[in-house]
């Protein structure tokens, strides 16, 4: 059939793969109402690359009210594998393995028991972005998922994944086609569908109807000749230019025409033998595609029958084959010939499709035997015994699949059938857990506290309320709700001392004790929580709570005594294979360090974490968490560019807004010192609505308001400064690591009680001595400037160590020591230029002027005082992993930078060096001495 009237849409798409073509993501919303031509379109884009791109296509079923969990995605990969065997698909796989994908493809054997639900599931959604950018490096990769409007939560959520991280993953083209007259205002694809498009990456295209002109020109096709003008205009009329109207129009030509579209559609059946009607109605009910072998057992033909009913439905163009299946030539013809079935017939047809698939669980196309049981048991509202039986074993292999909110609604399901057929294998107490559970892991957060209450309304034992209330306070606190901690200290209170659970639920108290920060309850619950894990001997809950007490001691100040604890949980959580607990552990090393002004250590702790995450296959969703721990330490060490890459990177891969906020308060803070007011606002502002809208603790907030109070002085806005200090101080946040900060950016400003605040505050630490130093200087001790100075030295942190030598310069100008003026403008003069704070330069400078100073010459010398070619400090890490042999991706995972950054650093250094190859730059390097021996392994 000739292709009409798509050419611009047709354009658009070509421009887009051109994009993806030239390394960049692309992602186009194909929206149109059902007939109008998408699949079509798409298939005229795809014909032309067989020879040049992979395409994966998978489309979602229209499977009762909740959708066939992950089922576009199901199909694609099944059918990747059967072309490419099991070995070729393995290959495409993170370190070939099967990991999560197998709960998908259980040709690929087992999945790994137990685990955090949260943390399984990320690592599938990284699996399959990770296959597919491993499949991008073998040819241009296409990736086609129709019919939307019927995706099943758990299928939109991995496409909202994919989507989010297309720019910091290889680039591939990515298509997404709906109906846009399914879309009603209450429809989940809407908000989801206007998300996606604000991505820049990302185009949304409503495919209209044909015009007069184009319908002739499809007429003329399908008629193989002239239309007759009359024919035209009735044709033209009725279709109102949509194609599928038109080929089922231009089919009754000189036949009366049915008086509406759905008797229109239906009619070509009408012409079948009574014995393919049959078949075809019974084919309908399967959905729009169905298996040979299926259809087959719901008929109960043999083979040769089942293809004589056929070959008529083939012919009249109703029925296409695909590989062992049939599939109707429109979804609409389907929902068409479904709704025509008697609904006797129609629920018949479905317990048959039930009782096969039940007997032969191989019958089921995409391996989801049980949930399209239940679907089947439901439809026609059958026996409320068999229904809540399949209903159940649905929840279960939705739950093993991952699709937590399909497990989810049919956990709820079973939950209206059990008055009317309760199961004697399961108690209502027993089944009201496991729907907690499946919503606390779907996060639908709102509806788990729902069913927390309607299970709290029985008589519920001491253990079993305690466990309730320690989720509902967890809950509270990610909806931002009062009554989180009291939740919280009411579960410990009510789990017995003996039970298993109350080492976790100790846990989960000290989490947020510690946070908030309540110390001394924190570390007190800590080493509860640790004597009921080892009571219990779970081993699990010792390592939390080993590393929780161990960080609520170390930041006590009692930190080199307690490192080993630290070490000590590391190596368990590893033994264990509890990734959960490792990264926890890694976040807290780095965090304690950081706060006593370790930074390298911290750093390199927080590296720990990332590879902890990367070795987990939790990059991109626990990753970002470590890149800002990462980052804080890096910009307390003055290498900003490093941290801005790390920072740039995770926000790359749309973080929760909590995190994408801190994140954003540490780009803020670097952009703020170089001089960039308006991004250092534009973060301040997103992060201050974040922190506001729910619970916001000291870590959060108080960072937030060190970097609001700076920029309101460089902006000259002291009266917003003074507020922002004094709600600080008012805000009960008494954290001394984060308001000492806050307490020296207020210092010369009018803040009232800010004095009496400062004495009462403790000193843990040289961080906060240093700190607190530098606000007796500035509150009226000038001659403390050369200790503060000394102090941030010691804590190797340039820029507060510039910042606090220019000061001690002006106090040695005015007293006329024009030695030690000069000698602390040229050390401040140094390190501002190495950071490139613009701002403190000019302040410099000025000094410089008035006090009649000569700075010396700007520049930097290399690493060892030889050549160093004009490397950068990032470029010197990024060249030697270069010289160890790494691929631009290996170097952009083990920096947690993107590939494109990694490349534009290796393209950066061939130049810099002279030479065009990779192998010629290690060379070099070695050559020159810029990376030695031991760094690349050797």
């Amino acid at each position: 059939m000739v292709f009409v009237g798509r050419g611009a849409e047709l354009a658009e798409l070509d421009r887009a793969y051109a994009r993806v073509r030239a390394g960049s993501p692309a992602t186009v919303l194909l929206g149109g109402e059902a007939g109008v031509g998408k699949t079509r379109l798409i298939t005229e884009f795809a014909t032309p690359l067989a020879g040049e791109a992979r395409l994966l296509l998978g489309d979602c079923p229209q499977m009762g009210e909740n959708g066939l969990a992950f089922a576009p995605f199901t199909a694609m990969l099944r059918r990747l594998m059967r072309k490419i065997g099991t070995d070729g698909f393995l290959r495409f796989l993170p370190r070939g393995e099967p990991g999560e994908l197998s709960r998908l493809l259980p040709l690929l054997g087992p999945p790994t028991a137990g685990g955090d639900p949260a943390l399984t599931r990320a690592r599938l959604f990284e699996e399959i972005l990770t296959l597919l950018e491993n499949l991008v490096e073998d040819r241009p990769l296409v990736i086609v998922v129709e019919d939307a409007h019927w995706a099943d939560r758990s299928s939109r959520e991995l496409l909202d994944f994919l989507i989010r991280n297309q720019e910091a993953a290889a680039a591939f083209f990515l298509v997404v086609t709906y109906r846009s007259e399914q879309l009603h205002r209450a429809h989940p694809l809407r908000p989801v569908l206007a998300e996606w498009h604000r991505r820049p990456w990302t185009t949304r295209t409503e495919l209209g109807r044909l015009g007069r002109g184009e319908v002739v020109t499809q007429l003329r096709d399908l008629l193989g000749g002239e239309p007759a003008p009359a024919t035209v205009e009735d044709v033209f009329r009725r279709s109102e230019g949509n194609p599928l109207l038109v080929e089922a129009l231009s089919a009754r030509a000189g036949a009366p025409v049915p008086a509406s579209i759905r008797d229109l559609l239906i009619t070509p059946v009408d012409d079948l033998p009574p014995e393919t009607r049959r078949v075809v109605q019974a084919a309908a009910v399967g959905g729009v595609r169905v298996g040979h072998a299926l259809l087959r057992a719901v008929t109960r033909l043999d083979d040769a029958g089942l293809t004589d009913a056929l070959r008529p439905a083939i012919s009249a163009n109703l029925l296409l084959t695909e590989e062992d299946a049939y599939a109707f030539r429109h979804a609409l013809i389907q929902e068409v010939l479904y709704d025509d079935v008697l609904p006797g017939e129609r629920g018949l047809l479905h317990v048959r499709y039930a009782e096969a698939v039940e007997k032969d669980p191989a019958l089921s196309p995409l391996g989801r035997a049980a949930i399209e049981c239940a679907q089947h048991w439901h439809a026609p509202k059958g026996e409320p015994s068999k229904v809540l039986a399949a209903t159940r074993r649905a929840a279960d292999e939705a739950g093993a699949s991952l699709a937590h909110a399909e497990r989810l609604h049919m956990l709820l399901r079973v939950l209206e059938l059990w008055e009317q057929a309760p199961d004697p294998d399961l108690s209502k107490a027993q089944l009201l857990d496991q729907a907690v559970g499946a919503a606390v892991a779907a996060g639908e957060n709102s509806v788990a506290i729902q069913l927390i209450e309607t299970a709290l309304s029985d008589d519920v034992a001491p253990a079993r309320a305690g466990w309730l209330i320690a989720h509902r306070g967890e809950l509270r606190h990610l909806l931002g709700l009062p009554g989180d901690l009291d939740d919280l200290r009411e579960a410990a209170r009510l789990t017995p001392r003996d039970h298993p659970s109350r080492a976790a639920v100790l846990n989960l108290l000290t989490n947020r004790l510690l946070t908030v920060p309540h110390e001394a309850e924190g570390r007190a619950t800590a080493l509860e929580a640790l004597k009921a894990a080892q009571a219990a001997d779970d081993v699990k809950a010792e390592v939390i709570a080993t590393v929780n007490l161990t960080y609520a001691q170390a930041r006590a100040g009692d930190l080199d005594a307690r490192l080993p604890y630290l070490v000590d949980a590391q190596a368990t959580a590893r033994r264990i294979g509890d990734h959960g607990a490792l990264m926890h552990a890694c976040r807290c090393e780095a965090d304690v360090l950081q706060g006593v002004g370790r930074y390298a250590e911290a750093a390199e702790a927080s590296r720990r974490g990332l590879a902890a995450a990367t070795r987990a296959g939790l990059a991109r969703t626990a990753g970002p968490t470590h890149a800002g721990n990462l980052a804080e330490a890096l910009i307390a060490l003055g290498r900003w560019e490093e941290a801005a890459e790390s920072i740039e990177h995770a926000l790359r891969l749309t973080p929760t807004p909590s995190l994408r906020a801190y994140l954003m308060v540490l780009d803020g803070t670097i952009a703020l010192a170089g001089g960039d007011l308006a991004t250092a606002q534009n973060a301040a502002a997103y992060a201050r609505e974040v922190f506001t809208a729910g619970t916001s603790y000291a870590q959060d907030h108080l960072l937030l308001v060190h970097m609001e109070v700076d920029l309101c002085k460089a902006r000259g806005r002291t009266a917003d400064a003074v507020r922002l200090v004094t709600e600080a101080l008012e805000s009960g946040k008494a954290s001394p690591r984060y308001l000492w900060p806050v307490i020296e950016a207020g210092a010369s400003l009018p803040v009232p009680g800010l004095s009496e605040t400062a004495e009462a505050l403790p000193v843990i630490g040289p961080v906060q001595e240093a700190c607190r130093l530098a606000y007796l200087a500035e509150a009226g001790r000038p001659d403390l400037w050369p200790v503060v100075a000394a102090a941030w030295e010691d804590l190797r942190q340039p820029y507060q160590h510039a910042l606090a030598l220019s000061r001690a310069a002006e106090v040695a100008a005015e007293a006329g020591d024009r030695s030690s003026a000069t000698s602390h403008l040229g050390g401040a003069a140094r390190e501002a230029d190495r950071l490139r704070a613009a701002p403190l330069r000019v302040r410099i400078d000025r000094l410089a002027r008035l006090a009649r100073i000569s700075l010396v010459e700007r520049g930097e010398p290399g690493p060892d005082g030889g050549r160093d070619f004009g490397l950068t400090p990032r470029e010197h890490e990024v060249l030697r992993l270069l010289a160890d042999g790494r691929t631009n991706r290996q170097i952009a995972e083990a920096l947690f930078i993107s590939v494109k950054t990694a490349g534009t650093h290796v393209g950066n250094i061939l130049a810099k060096l002279g030479v065009s190859s990779r192998v010629q730059a290690a060379t070099a390097a070695h050559r020159h001495h810029l990376v030695r021996l031991n760094e690349t392994g050797e």
